[in-house]
């Protein structure tokens, strides 16, 4: 098993996030304790978390140590070590939102950085990879994906442009990361919604990106868009920041009265070039 210090250097973890690691006062009996039920009983794990005094500072200690401890089995599963480098670095990516939200150094997206732990989500390059069966059809114009079907699921982590040809590179990489037996690509996401159309010229990146799906679907249950692109969602939509075009055309669309919505996309030959 690797150290808590060379998990940290390699997913470029802040200085001062790093000294709340240090700082962390867990006992190896503790730890095992905490680690049995994040493996065996998720909820009630966060349950017990959300009850911690410093949960944030906690928790980034506590992944941390989840981290070094699963660098073995991806050694030994003969997982490049770029993978797991990749992988993990989300937890710095979190570690700085939590610090944008709250002012600490911590986690608070427990759920779903236990994918990761879990070995059931992969960043490969620009783009992350979780395999999963879905629970229900989907309809595309082509052909019906039953439920049951296994797909990976395409996330977008946040940080970097959604640069086309690592997109492109990305989908490459995961044809022989997973070696077969996904039928499909699916990926839920704001970044899918067709009403980005209105806002943004044809040979914008995030068009670009949509336009290798065929949306099969558009829900309005959450305005991801407004968190994604804002960092938060306001009532009063004439507090949006206009710094960047993005922002200025999605902030003109809210204020009309519109939902941006996310996009559910399919790609239905995976192995095909896209």
């Amino acid at each position: 098993m690797i150290g808590i210090e060379e998990v940290m250097q390699r997913i470029s973890l802040p200085e001062e996030a790093r000294k709340t690691v240090r700082h962390m006062d867990l006992t190896q009996v503790a730890f095992e304790a905490w680690r049995t039920l994040f493996y065996e009983d998720m909820e009630e794990f966060l349950a017990r978390w959300n009850q911690l005094p410093d949960k944030h500072a906690w928790a980034l200690g506590f992944y941390i140590r989840l981290a070094a401890e699963v660098h073995d089995r991806y050694r030994e599963k003969g997982i490049e070590a770029c993978v797991y480098d990749q992988t993990f670095y989300d937890i710095t990516i979190w570690c700085k939102e939590c610090y944008r939200r709250h002012g600490v150094y911590g986690l608070e997206e427990l759920w779903w950085l236990g994918q990761s732990v879990k070995m059931q989500l992969f960043r490969l390059g620009r783009l992350q990879f979780e395999p999963i069966v879905i629970n229900k059809p989907l309809q595309g114009k082509n052909r019906t994906i039953p439920a049951g079907t296994h797909v990976l699921n395409v996330h977008i982590p946040a940080g970097t442009p959604l640069n086309y040809e690592e997109c492109k590179e990305s989908f490459a990489w995961s044809v022989r990361f997973f070696e077969g037996g996904y039928e499909a690509y699916i990926c839920d996401s704001w970044l899918l919604s067709p009403h980005l159309k209105e806002m943004l010229p044809p040979d914008s990146n995030i068009i670009r990106f949509q336009e290798r799906f065929e949306v099969v679907k558009v829900h309005y249950d959450y305005p991801q868009a407004e968190q994604r692109i804002f960092g938060e969602v306001l009532e009063d939509k004439e507090r949006y920041p206009e710094d960047t075009s993005l922002r200025r055309a999605a902030k003109q669309y809210l204020m009309k009265g519109n939902d941006v919505g996310i996009g559910i996309g399919v790609i239905d030959v995976p192995y095909r070039n896209i």
